[in-house]
């Protein structure tokens, strides 16, 4: 197994539309909305991060703080929304220039479509007569630059896939396979600094896999194809920093923290489902029921005690998962035919 640690980058890959129209830029302060929170009550710099839907890291560079304790000496936050978010759920169409030895299928496979609908939306170009300068229309997710999940979580593509890098309280294992949208990461980063800020002393997640850079299968995985799902190990009781996957035990899960972890983001609407074996979700139903959740409150988080194989619960069984978590987000507002 391949450790890359925490020199990955993190970038987008733009969709290719044409050498004109792939010089944009990165947005004027007319395109920010800027706006100030002040920190009240129990909130961390990850939970103002999950509220604004923004990058924690971005939120530390906005207010000059070097580390996330620092947050509380900082009134107010400055908070920047980026204006230029479209709500579309259309493909957007772009013009793709022949060069020289273009064929439909190493056009299909550049923007990442098929090539069936490369025909479909060319239907008077004769693919065997292709000439340089001919231009062919394509309706492309992504091509606005933001960050697209398409299709299922088991048949899907990802496209300007951001790829995931070290954070407060977050390891990256694999560059290449840590590739997903730009809300994913959000809310994995700003979920895992508030842990962070609320025990300084936590160790860091291990984060497996996400997807690849331009989604769709991954062994072993049949999921993981559309920048929705990751993987992360789960927190060890004493504070132990894991250096990957490891089975987890009533003597060894840290139900504290990962009953945290996981109520921070489902109290956001964002999660679709978290992925636990059935015996840690029996510490983390009796860890709960400890802190005052009744029966009733549990029945929609936690597939526990209904059996593995019964419906319900956000937090569900799959095999597997006695040594991480999978989490899965629902789709968001630039997704496109998200399922």
């Amino acid at each position: 197994m391949v450790w890359v640690g925490c020199w990955v980058m993190a970038f987008a890959v733009p969709a290719t539309i044409t050498a004109e129209e792939s010089q944009n830029s990165e947005g004027d302060d007319e395109d920010v909305e800027i706006i100030y929170h002040e920190l009240n009550g129990d909130e961390t710099l990850g939970t103002v991060a999950l509220e604004y839907e923004v990058n924690v890291t971005e939120l530390k560079k906005w207010n000059e703080l070097e580390s996330l304790y620092e947050a509380n000496g900082v009134e107010p936050l400055e908070v920047r929304i980026d204006k230029e978010t479209s709500n579309s759920t259309s493909p957007r169409p772009v013009v793709h220039v022949v060069r020289r030895g273009d064929t439909f299928e190493d056009i299909a496979r550049q923007y990442g479509v098929r090539i069936s609908q490369v025909r479909r939306w060319n239907q008077n170009v004769d693919p065997r007569r292709l000439q340089i300068g001919q231009q062919l229309h394509l309706h492309v997710p992504g091509a606005d630059g933001h960050p697209v999940s398409w299709g299922r979580a088991n048949s899907g593509r990802l496209f300007n896939g951001i790829s995931m890098e070290c954070s407060p309280g977050l390891t990256v294992r694999n560059e290449s396979r840590s590739y997903g949208t730009q809300r994913t990461i959000d809310m994995l980063q700003a979920a895992a600094a508030d842990v962070q800020e609320r025990w300084p002393d936590a160790p860091e997640l291990v984060v497996g896999s996400l997807s690849l850079r331009q989604g769709g299968p991954m062994r072993p995985h049949r999921s993981h194809q559309s920048g929705r799902d990751a993987d992360l190990t789960y927190y060890h009781r004493g504070n132990v920093e894991l250096p990957d996957f490891r089975d987890m035990s009533a003597e060894t899960f840290d139900a504290v923290k990962n009953w945290h972890f996981f109520k921070t983001l489902i109290d956001t609407g964002e999660v679709q489902f978290i992925f636990v074996d059935y015996e840690l979700q029996a510490i983390l139903y009796e860890y709960a029921r400890s802190i005052g959740y009744t029966e009733s409150d549990l029945e929609e988080l936690l597939q526990y005690p209904r059996g593995r194989r019964g419906a319900g619960g956000i937090i569900r069984h799959a095999r597997g998962h006695q040594n991480h978590f999978h989490i899965r987000f629902e789709c968001g507002d630039l997704d496109q035919n998200c399922q």
